[in-house]
């Protein structure tokens, strides 16, 4: 299993967002409300953003 980590602070990531041409890693106190809404697995797509919220198997250590 990957260990993602948020690309703002390194604790475990919950997920992945990207804004158009940007994305980053993104923990629980630095996810997007989007991002917090979505069950593990699921993705979002919206406008230029898109939102993927990990699966919690892919994020166990």
């Amino acid at each position: 299993m990957t260990d993602y980590r948020c690309t703002i602070c390194g604790e475990k990531a919950v997920g992945c967002q990207v804004y158009g041409c940007s994305g980053s890693y993104v923990c629980l106190l630095h996810a997007d409300a989007h991002l917090l809404n979505l069950k593990p697995g699921e993705r979002k797509e919206w406008g230029a953003c898109y939102f993927l919220r990990f699966l919690e198997s892919d994020t166990d250590e």
